[in-house]
């Protein structure tokens, strides 16, 4: 083991340094207390000194106050030497930070012995520290002050820092809610361990504050222990909830999704019932108006015969009059149109009706084999309402697309929240422009393994300083009230988390956003899952396409 001895009498360091290396120590032998204060400081500094009281530049008082101020991220163990023997003096010395004294002249067998306890302190100290530093949740401890003490690599990682510079900090600047008198305010019966008073606090929920500004959900323990004359000293234990705050949020939107698709699955029934019989009547209507106009063609014909004889001619002509009066051209050429159209629009809802039914569909919890362009389609339609009035929705879905096995239901969800949210971005980019509209385009296409869906739009595109944070949840750039910040979250979890996929964007600002979404033909079953997040404008290479597409206007 590593030992500084710092004292300024040449032949004192000589004797002890052969004494020390006799014993097994490997000295530093150092003549003055600043030289002695840069090797204790260093990150692989020893851990045990021996410093003379009085000596050169910075006395043994002085080095000891800097150790423990210092914050070093290991302990040092010190023993004091010293002519003086007024207990005033020795306990100046142990009050500055020294763990031990010894009286000059050494007496040598005290010093071997005082020096195994040392080894036995620090051992212990080191496995105490081992546990902290392995543990995967961080550990932080500080005095009645709130100022860090020590912190572990796993509570430097939580707050984007190295554990060193999270000492010394006011723990309220990490975590800005909290409060000594408003957390450590109702705990548990205080228990007597080990000669210490110590008591704890239930987990509390509290907003850290990453090194890039970013606000992390925390949950933190607190525990004090208070021994006799000295400061209370704080520990808390604390959990990084992103995850699982994430989870909960997923859980809870799709609860109320599920419950928004069980009410349209009724609305929809209750809808296509009605829809069935106006559209059986309308064509029982169209089919029956064709007699109706042959049966008055011919009557026409009849009295357009009938008018060259002169008895009848009185009585044809008020029909004639009448024919006029009602318009009956008029009818004859527009009735039938109108019931086509009535006819088409009867189509048209039981279509979406169609649509909204398979959408609402919870689907199961395994994967099988889906039709995407059928699936794209749809969403297209069911989301109809958000874009028709902004932009012209076009398709280009390749028609040998494979079936993918996937989760119908939850790719619904994705592929809605990309075109409602392209939508937005169209709307808020052609405002003020009145009877113009943007472009949306829905794209599908395999490429090897996978299959490769676009959506793009010519809307505002996404500022550069969101784009690294579109996909983190509860992150939104449309107005209060306007989003909340999960949709794209969400996608990314069922993407990459439920699909082994990935999702990434190109963007222009100004100029509009392309979502591209990359589906494992065979499901997740096939692939590895995806770490991380893909996103930026880098753009990939272009896939051969196939040489036939399904073009549609929707």
């Amino acid at each position: 083991m590593k030992i500084v001895v710092a004292d300024d009498n040449r032949t004192f360091r000589l004797l002890l340094g052969t004494v020390l290396n006799r014993w097994g120590y490997a000295p530093i032998m150092l003549e003055d207390g600043e030289s002695a204060w840069k090797a204790l400081s260093s990150p692989s500094g020893p851990r045990l000194a021996i410093l003379d009281w009085v000596m050169p530049y910075a006395d043994g008082i002085e080095v000891c106050r800097r150790v423990r101020s210092a914050g070093l991220p290991h302990y040092v163990y010190i023993v004091l030497l010293t002519s003086k023997t007024e207990e005033g003096d020795l306990l100046v010395g142990l009050e500055a930070g020294a763990d031990d004294y010894l009286l000059k002249p050494v007496n040598l067998h005290q010093l071997k012995l005082r020096l195994r306890a040392a080894e036995r302190v620090l051992t212990a100290e080191r496995r105490h520290r081992l546990i902290a530093e392995v543990a995967s949740d961080g550990i932080v401890t500080m005095g009645g002050s709130g100022i860090i003490q020590f912190a572990n690599h796993s509570a430097g990682t939580i707050f984007g820092l190295p554990a060193h510079e999270l000492v010394g900090q006011p723990f309220s600047d990490l975590v800005p809610g909290f409060g000594m008198s408003g957390h450590l305010m109702e705990s548990e019966a205080a228990v007597e361990r080990d000669g210490a008073q110590t008591r704890s606090w239930a987990p509390a929920e509290l907003l850290g504050r990453h090194r890039s500004g970013k606000l992390i959900p925390l949950e933190v323990s607190f525990a004090e222990s208070v021994e006799a004359a000295q400061e209370p000293l704080i520990t808390m234990v604390i959990r990084n909830v992103s995850e699982r705050k994430a989870r909960e949020n997923y859980r809870a939107h799709v609860q109320k999704l599920e419950s928004i698709g069980q009410l349209a699955a009724g609305v929809a029934h209750e809808i296509n019932t009605p829809m069935q019989y106006i559209g059986d009547n309308l064509r029982f209507i169209q089919d029956s108006f064709r007699a109706v106009e042959q049966m008055l063609t011919a009557s026409r014909d009849s009295v357009a015969a009938l008018a060259q004889t002169a008895s009848d001619a009185s009585r044809l002509s008020d029909l004639n009059a009448l024919a006029t009066t009602l318009d009956l051209d008029y009818l004859l050429n527009e009735t039938p149109q109108a019931i086509e159209q009535a006819v088409e629009g009867a189509e048209r809802v039981a279509e979406i009706v169609r649509a909204l039914r398979e959408f609402s569909h919870p689907g199961g919890q395994e994967t099988a084999p889906v039709d995407l362009n059928h699936l794209l389609e749809n969403v297209a339609l069911v989301s109809r309402n958000k874009w028709k009035y902004v932009a012209v929705l076009k398709t280009q879905l390749d028609p040998d697309l494979p079936r993918v096995r996937c989760l119908a239901g939850e790719l619904s969800q994705v592929f809605l929240n990309l075109i409602v949210n392209a939508a937005d971005a169209i709307t808020e980019a052609f405002e003020g422009r009145p009877g113009q509209k943007g472009e949306l385009l829905v794209t599908s296409h395999r490429d090897e393994d996978f299959v490769e869906v676009r959506v793009e739009d010519n809307g505002t595109g996404i500022p550069e300083h969101a784009q690294a944070k579109v996909f983190d949840p509860f992150f939104t750039t449309k107005p209060v009230g306007s989003g909340t910040g999960q949709g794209l979250s969400i996608a990314y979890a069922i993407v990459t988390r439920r699909h082994c996929g990935s999702i990434k964007f190109e963007t222009e600002p100004g100029a509009g956003t392309t979502f591209i979404v990359r589906l494992p033909i065979d499901g997740p079953e096939s692939q590895q899952p995806l770490m991380g997040v893909e996103h930026g404008a880098a753009s990939m290479p272009e896939p051969a396409r196939a040489a036939t597409w399904h073009a549609a206007s929707v």
